[in-house]
């Protein structure tokens, strides 16, 4: 299946560094725990060498990531996105989940416009973003990385896509050929209770219309976008 991207929101207000270091202790006992099972069970760790170190010597600190190692903080992100997250139920999972080559010709398309903010914008939620002073994602596995927006960021995202691209029924007026418009109505036509599939579809601004369609979905202002890409 290949490299996907997903989509999370915050459940509240908060910024997910701040997620993270007010669940800290929580985390890392869970964390811990969870690693101690995985041994007891099938004999192996759960997670990294790393972080079941940090977890277990620090399990009752107030996180500040600020002072942390990158790295550390790097793994700390992604597992407190992939993982805790589902057990604690401080983020949403939502929009579309997809294999991140869909995203590659939305992302020549991006480039092509040579808007320097459009471009870095963009790269958080395709590539990834620490919350380390806001440099590249480097984890110890880099198995996971996560991206993020805040929402001043992903509501001048939205802002720069209509602007260079269109809202979802522009783009596919504009980008789409003839031949996967037809494709499409097809399905809608064959369509049974609504449902329809079009695997081999994929035009160049899919990528776009995946992230518009997440933007789409945001609610509130005060909510961070944020992407695993597993």
């Amino acid at each position: 299946m290949g490299v996907r991207i997903h989509f999370y929101k915050n459940n509240t207000s908060k910024k997910l560094r701040d997620l993270i270091s007010d669940n800290y202790s929580d985390f890392a006992h869970w964390y811990v725990n969870r690693n101690e099972s995985s041994i007891k069970e099938f004999d192996e760790i759960y997670g990294t060498e790393e972080l079941i170190h940090f977890f277990s010597e620090n399990k009752n600190i107030e996180a500040n990531l600020n002072l942390l190692d990158k790295k550390l903080v790097d793994e700390m992100t992604a597992e407190f996105v992939a993982e805790y997250s589902e057990y604690s139920k401080t983020l949403d999972f939502f929009g579309p989940t997809m294999s991140k080559w869909r995203y590659n010709e939305s992302t020549k398309l991006v480039l092509e416009t040579k808007n320097n903010e459009f471009i870095k914008l963009w790269g958080y939620l395709i590539n990834g973003r620490s919350l380390k002073e806001s440099e590249e994602f480097d984890s110890y596995t880099n198995e996971y990385k996560i991206g993020f927006l805040s929402s001043k960021e992903h509501s001048k995202l939205k802002e720069l896509i209509i602007k260079h691209f269109g809202d979802l029924k522009g783009m596919k007026e504009k980008y789409w050929t003839n031949s996967e418009k037809k494709k499409l109505e097809n399905a809608i036509n064959n369509s049974k209770n609504g449902t329809y599939s079009l695997t081999d579809h994929n035009p160049v601004t899919s990528g776009l219309e995946y992230v518009m369609e997440a933007l789409n979905e945001i609610k509130t202002s005060e909510t961070e976008l944020i992407t695993g890409i597993e």
